[in-house]
């Protein structure tokens, strides 16, 4: 008899991650084919457009290891609910920024979303191994 998935009382919660696991791959992706035209309603040069590539993968970087920490000191829930923390803020003050139209208003409102989003693309995996049965894990 082969071990379940995911634990019976963790379905719900499994089904939730994995949705918005897949939200947030869209919005980590949805950057790059968005450069150009970034690029014509800014105005931006090269340099600048450079810049939104950087600000994106710089943020993945440099909050992999902190997610981490987070996760190691307090919780994989916890670290969830700091990346939703900072992704939904950073989501929202692109509002702002479309009034504004600066770049670098977009630049931080962009830092602040692929901070969260790198934050819970950490927090999520390990969450979604720790719903299944230990017996199937990829890792003890």
């Amino acid at each position: 008899m082969t071990p379940p998935f995911v634990h019976p009382g963790m379905r719900l919660p499994f089904l939730l991650l994995v949705t918005c696991f897949a939200a947030w791959g869209i919005a980590a992706n949805m950057t790059d084919p968005l450069v150009q035209v970034f690029s014509r309603i800014f105005s931006m040069t090269t340099v600048q457009a450079s810049l939104v590539h950087f600000d994106h993968h710089g943020a993945n970087f440099l909050l992999a290891l902190p997610a981490a920490f987070i996760h190691r000191r307090f919780s994989l829930k916890t670290g969830i609910l700091t990346g939703l923390g900072c992704a939904v803020p950073g989501a929202f003050l692109f509002y702002p920024e479309a009034q504004a139209t600066t770049s670098a208003f977009f630049l931080a409102a962009l830092l602040l979303l692929a901070g969260g989003l790198s934050i819970l693309e950490t927090s999520a995996n390990p969450f979604v191994m720790a719903m299944g049965p230990e017996t199937n894990a990829t890792r003890p």
